[in-house]
């Protein structure tokens, strides 16, 4: 499978104005209707501008996230009392996270403590140059305690990942009561797939996934792509791109095996499958594909459905999606069910 570069993302329906620098953006409000995030960009490259908190009220700025702001993911994160806001944005290769408390109409910066570092694959190499950073908000478990991610990403050895939880107390002053490493999951085995594969890297396709191509993801619909749980991906492609998702089964033994189907570049989506193992080298190698009874549909005359939920692959006729046969892996092989 040849996939393309990824194409730039389209800035779908914001609060979209005109400006005198260019265009303006007002998205992620705070809970009480206070507060919210404005973005101001020119016209043309490079897209130059600033990102801000403003006061809906008044429409002046109550801080400066980035005075130098291009075109880039950027998103507030508030506490459901509006006391506290975490601001993730995009930083070069990487992205980063802030934290603001509420002082009065004022928000005042929060240090951050410095972060511990994930364990990272014994596979580990590589410079550091080619390693993209990620730290991330995911949930305010209450206004005083918010949980971050923390993920190291390199094409050589793949990725490493904290769950990171910050404390505050009265004062606003940061700990770290809990940093738990993440366990393998499939998007670790994704990361490890051929890259000579893919025309675009790995990384930008996990990007994509999460919806961090959308400059402002506050106003769109949440994504719905990456389920570590389940061990399931979904990528909806870019451009003339074929979508493609991705399940991991395991053997017996816990030993995985990632299935990864796709489309034809200018024919239909799920007619292809190929499967994975990890090889001595750390990375994730093609395996014979008769591993699955039935065989890629030459002539698009069926399509394979990847499980969200479970072990089982469904087939189905390509124009009228009738279900032609259903295999469920069995930790061994995959066995047609009767």
């Amino acid at each position: 499978m040849k996939l393309v570069g990824l194409i730039v993302a389209s800035l779908g329906t914001y609060c979209l104005a005109a400006s005198l620098h260019g265009h303006e953006v007002v998205s992620c409000p705070s809970p009480d209707g206070k507060f919210a995030m404005r973005c101001v960009y020119a016209d043309a490259q490079p897209y130059a501008g600033e990102a801000a908190v403003v006061d809906l009220s008044t429409h002046k700025d109550v801080v400066a996230l980035d005075p130098n702001w291009t075109l880039g993911h950027a998103r507030l994160f508030w506490s459901a009392d509006s006391q506290r806001v975490a601001y993730f944005s995009q930083k070069g290769n990487g992205y980063s996270t802030r934290i603001f408390f509420r002082y009065g109409d004022a928000l005042n910066e929060i240090p951050l403590p410095e972060l511990p570092t994930p364990k990272l694959p014994q596979n580990a190499t590589g410079s550091e140059a080619d390693t993209q950073t990620r730290v991330e908000p995911l949930a305010w478990h209450s206004p005083n305690e918010l949980v971050l991610e923390k993920e190291l990403v390199n094409p050589n050895w793949g990725r490493g990942a904290l769950k990171i939880t910050l404390g505050f107390d009265q004062d606003n002053s940061p700990a770290i009561p809990k940093s738990e490493q993440e366990k393998v999951s499939v998007i670790d085995y994704f990361l490890l797939l051929p890259a000579k594969n893919f025309e675009a890297p790995l990384s930008a396709w996990l990007r994509e996934m999460r919806g961090h191509d959308r400059f402002f993801p506050c106003d769109a619909e949440p994504e719905d792509n990456v389920d570590e749980k389940n061990g399931y991906l979904y990528c909806a492609g870019s451009g003339a791109e074929p979508e493609f998702e991705v399940a991991l089964f395991r053997h017996r033994d816990g030993r995985p095996l990632l299935a990864l189907c796709s489309g034809e570049l200018e024919g239909p989506d799920s007619v292809q499958l190929q499967f994975y193992e990890p090889g001595t080298d750390g990375k994730m190698h093609e395996i014979k594909r008769s591993i699955f009874p039935i065989a890629d549909s030459m002539e698009d005359r069926w399509q394979f459905d990847l499980p969200r939920e479970g072990k089982t692959i469904v087939v189905r006729a390509r124009k009228s999606k009738k279900v032609l046969h259903k295999f469920t892996w069995t930790d061994e092989k995959f066995q047609e069910d009767k």
